[in-house]
């Protein structure tokens, strides 16, 4: 098996382990009783007006991060994500969140963070430890077995949940035209993506929704995966179906000016939580674009789904930039980390079909 190959499958399998914990938590209302903790001041996304750290949220980043270390050692040092390790429990004391060796010692130190929990802990110690096969992961293509990445040249950004409020609320809201979810569980999603160091462009993403279909109160999840790189593009997305050209999704909190034009332009515009979910919808050909003027999504959140949109022949582009500069070729969002700021400050535009770009180019930029 390539090098490439052998990195997507540790990545979904991976993927699959942290839909399990999330669900895990989602389901056991004592266990999700327990794992919810505020966020400090400095960490909050001026977004929301209340913003979440769960244990869940850690706990999937280093368990990412472990199944990682055991295949490519060296690439584990080399994940970066939207969480810190360090938990404070109910007694005030820090805790670094860490995976063990065996399971009974993950979940002493799971104890420890959850108050003396031991059965809650337990719960999610197992799930941590649990041998997922690549037969488990609900992906629709098989992963070819013969593509290689240069590993050395790899850094990878984990977001362990998007969209951090729905996984806690779960205020579904649908829309009845297009059936597109605006709100709840199922715009929750893990994203792992894979850069290269050397250019920061994104090559290998995944992009896992626990939350895609509840029969009889049991969740059962979806999974994507998209390589780009060495002029070959690889998929679990079937895009022979046309792309949904006329609707656009928005986050709430999205300039007026950049509204109304769309509208004017003939545009429906959804508000949709999930930065996640809305660039898995571009991607899935469901809508045209997904349009953000404001800096307020983050590497780990565009960088799986970046390459995602990458393999189907789209992409993700800086907002700011392109209404300044339409004609540039250097558009496109990358993911070297510089400083401590993380943000795709410039805002962004995900789309899948570049024809896309030019109608933008007409209605959103200031020369044309």
């Amino acid at each position: 098996m390539g090098s490439g190959s052998k990195l997507l499958k540790v990545l979904l399998q991976a993927s699959e382990k942290a839909a399990n914990i999330a669900r895990t938590c989602r389901q056991k209302e004592a266990l999700f009783q327990l794992l919810v903790q505020e966020k400090s001041l400095e960490e909050k996304n001026p977004r929301f007006f209340q913003d979440f750290k769960t244990l869940a949220d850690v706990l999937i980043q280093e368990t990412i991060r472990h199944d990682i270390e055991v295949e490519f050692p060296e690439l584990a040092k080399l994940v970066q994500g939207e969480e810190t390790n360090v938990f404070s429990n109910t007694l005030g004391e820090s805790i670094i969140v860490d995976v063990c060796s065996c399971s009974e010692d993950t979940a002493q130190l799971l104890t420890k963070v959850m108050g003396n929990d031991a059965v809650a802990a337990e719960l999610l110690a197992a799930e941590v430890h649990k041998d997922v096969q690549l037969s488990d992961v609900p992906v629709e293509l098989d992963i070819p077995n013969d593509f290689d990445i240069n590993v050395d040249d790899l850094g990878i950004w984990i977001d362990p949940i998007d969209s951090t409020a729905d996984y806690i609320h779960a205020m579904e809201m649908v829309d009845e035209q297009t059936g597109l979810h605006l709100s709840g569980l199922r715009c929750v999603s893990v994203l792992i993506g894979a850069y290269k160091k050397s250019t920061g462009v994104p090559i290998l993403g995944v992009v896992n929704q626990p939350f895609c279909t509840n029969v009889d109160s049991q969740w059962t999840g979806k999974c994507y995966w998209g390589f780009v790189g060495g002029g070959i593009s690889k998929s679990s997305i079937n895009i022979t179906g046309k792309t949904e050209d006329k609707i656009v999704l928005i986050s709430r909190f999205e300039d007026a000016d950049v509204k109304s034009k769309l509208v004017n332009s003939g545009f429906r515009l959804l508000e949709a939580t999930g930065a996640g979910y809305k660039i898995l919808s571009v991607a899935l050909g469901q809508v045209a674009a997904y349009i953000l003027s404001r800096g307020s999504t983050y590497k780990w959140d565009t960088c799986g789904p970046q390459a995602l949109l990458s393999s189907v022949g789209g992409g993700i582009i800086e907002f700011k930039e392109f209404v300044v500069n339409p004609h540039s070729d250097n558009l496109s969002v990358n993911y070297l980390p510089i400083g401590t700021n993380f943000s795709n400050r410039l805002g962004l535009i995900a789309y899948r079909d570049p024809q896309i770009l030019e109608t933008f180019k007409c209605i959103l930029c200031k020369s044309h």
